[in-house]
């Protein structure tokens, strides 16, 4: 009776186990921090490690900015189909989520001849698609098409044919939400949503 009363007893540890065993996990949890998730989340990479194994990919943001008003006359617009850049090429990458059965815009403001490299694509479903641009400060209505069908993915590369605001119009015509992942590079300003 007097084994059985001891077995039963939990061992003790003492300060000095628990301590070292705190200590530790604490430093382990500050390497983690400094070579894994600061990388990956921030973008912050001290040790290089982020970028030694692709880690500070996954840090890319997308900037936005508001753009001001200007009339600049139009010109022919160019506008050529590109190889997808890799992902860590891209300078902006944004998930849109298009509702079930609504449309939306999303638009980056341009000067005259900046260019726009684009990629995007859906999570599988068809959108019908308009991108276009609108020159800036023009207050009759008018836009003008460079793409215009219905797809779930294009990419290519635009060379801005006047200053204004330039991106997609995608509808959804089906009954499920559909969402977007767009990449883009260039020298514009994002606007976002509209």
């Amino acid at each position: 009776m007097a084994n059985s009363m001891q077995d039963s007893n939990p061992p003790v540890q003492s300060v000095k186990s628990l301590t070292i065993a705190s200590i530790s996990a604490l430093c382990l949890a500050g390497v983690i921090l400094v070579t894994a998730v600061l990388p990956a989340e921030y973008g912050i990479d001290p040790t290089g490690f982020g970028a030694m194994t692709g880690l500070t990919s996954l840090s890319s943001t997308s900037k936005t900015a508001s753009a001001a008003a200007s009339v600049c006359p139009e010109s022919q617009v160019a506008i050529s189909a590109a190889q997808p850049a890799a992902a860590s090429q891209w300078q902006d990458t944004v998930k849109i989520v298009v509702p079930a059965g609504e449309g939306l815009e999303y638009k980056f403001h341009l000067v005259k001849g900046a260019t726009l490299d684009y990629s995007w694509s859906t999570d599988g479903a068809a959108l019908y698609f308009d991108f276009h641009g609108e020159p800036q400060g023009d207050k009759t209505g008018y836009f003008k098409s460079y793409k215009e069908t219905t797809d779930s993915q294009s990419s290519g590369s635009l060379s801005a044919p006047f200053e204004g605001v330039h991106g997609w119009y995608w509808e959804n015509k089906s009954g499920a939400p559909v969402t977007v992942v767009l990449n883009t590079k260039g020298t514009y300003r994002v606007l976002g949503l509209m």
